[in-house]
């Protein structure tokens, strides 16, 4: 099988999916943040030995990870996303496992995460790469933006303590993003709690 020919129809068909179903509700589930997270997939796979057809799967799944939030809402979406890989992929791979590995790849990234083998961990940390970053502040003002206008309903204890339950509750899965990574998700949860805890404090004093 054409691994780098195949890679490269992937490619162009997600990024055209973008921009043919562009929507003004998607902020922080853009073709931005897929290309970021294959660049993350790129950097992290590094550090292993994956065979040809292994950094396939990986790729494609990367690639395809994201694109169910252009056409459903965010609970099922990790779905949709292996629908459309799946339908893409029937004309042009005659491999039912390679088919069901990029679907399980992706379905890994679903909440709670239990990811299995290196390439659910690697996807799993290129997906959440952005929250031991100062990126953070950035995406977590557009997640919440975008939720928003998607007419998810905030959570009822508040964005930000439900975005610090979860950095608090995330982990890393390679080493490689335990040791890179770790130290400024740690940054991140306490600027949150000190967000927090002066939001606290002002409510209190009124």
């Amino acid at each position: 099988m054409d691994y780098h020919n195949l890679y490269k129809q992937v490619e162009s068909f997600v990024r055209e999916l973008f921009e043919k179903n562009q929507t003004s509700t998607l902020l922080f589930h853009t073709l931005n943040h897929t290309e970021r997270v294959v660049g993350h997939v790129r950097e992290i796979s590094a550090q292993h030995q994956l065979t040809e057809k292994e950094q396939f799967i990986l790729y494609a799944a990367a690639w395809f990870h994201d694109t169910g939030h252009l056409f459903t809402d965010p609970s099922r979406h990790e779905l949709r996303s292996v629908e459309l890989m799946k339908d893409f992929l029937a004309q042009r791979v005659n491999d039912e496992q390679v088919t069901r590995e990029i679907g399980d790849l992706i379905l890994s990234t679903r909440m709670p995460r239990n990811p299995q083998g290196i390439l659910q961990e690697i996807l799993c940390d290129a997906d959440t790469y952005h929250l031991g970053t100062k990126e953070f502040k950035t995406t977590n003002k557009l997640l919440k933006k975008e939720y928003s206008l998607r007419h998810v309903p905030e959570p009822s204890e508040g964005w930000n303590k439900s975005a610090l339950a979860f950095l608090e509750s995330h982990q890393y899965y390679t080493d490689y993003c335990i040791q890179k990574l770790n130290e400024g998700k740690q940054k991140n949860i306490d600027k949150l709690r000190k967000k927090l805890k002066m939001a606290k404090s002002d409510s209190n004093a009124t």
